[in-house]
């Protein structure tokens, strides 16, 4: 399905977060320091190039936000160095999922992550995003003498055809949004809407 542009999405070249007195990483670098993944601006730089081998190869991918849940409440009741342990816990988490993988990840924002999945339908980008979210609901995060529990909200966005990277990420965030909109703990894409519209 084509994604309309979002309104809402953030840009490379404006990252915009409640935590301003804590600003993301220089959008310039390629490495995030706090997780030691790629940056958006890193995402950006690798993601079109590797959707449009896959076009061309006739290899299924899709595009993933995955999404803190009730990120500002974390920082607001175990402080900000917890939830800096927190990001970090979540991006391994995540990292360990795809390890071996060609997929890529990054850290898009304070509270959510990218993830490109290669190799893979909407349906599996589906059922493997929502088995990371159960994995992250699952095990709490250990904070020094305390565990905090996590979940994530995903939104998955298919790879059907040439259009920019950004409608894909806009695709991705729309899905997201609607997966926040309905009570967070959830994953939403193409497939999973359109399985609740056939019922």
């Amino acid at each position: 399905m084509p994604y309309l542009q979002s309104q809402h999405f953030r840009s490379v070249q404006q990252l915009n977060h409640w935590l301003s007195a804590k600003p993301m990483e220089d959008e310039g670098a390629a490495v995030d320091t706090l997780t030691g993944l790629p940056t958006l601006g890193e995402f950006y730089r690798a993601g079109p190039a590797r959707i449009e081998d896959c076009l061309a190869k006739g290899i299924a991918c899709a595009v993933a936000i995955i999404d803190i849940d009730h990120f500002r409440r974390l920082v607001e009741t175990h402080g900000e160095e917890a939830a800096d342990k927190i990001v970090q816990a979540i991006g391994a988490r995540i990292g360990a999922a795809i390890e071996g993988t060609p997929h890529l990840l990054a850290r898009l924002d304070q509270d959510e992550f990218g993830l490109l999945l290669i190799d893979i339908d909407t349906i599996a980008a589906t059922e493997f995003c929502d088995n990371l979210r159960e994995e992250i609901g699952e095990e709490p995060v250990l904070v020094g003498d305390c565990e905090i529990s996590v979940t994530v909200s995903v939104g998955v966005a298919e790879v059907c055809g040439p259009e920019t990277f950004d409608n894909y990420l806009n695709g991705a965030e729309q899905f997201l949004f609607m997966a926040k909109s309905y009570g967070r703990n959830q994953v939403l894409s193409d497939h999973t809407v359109a399985l609740q519209a056939a019922k």
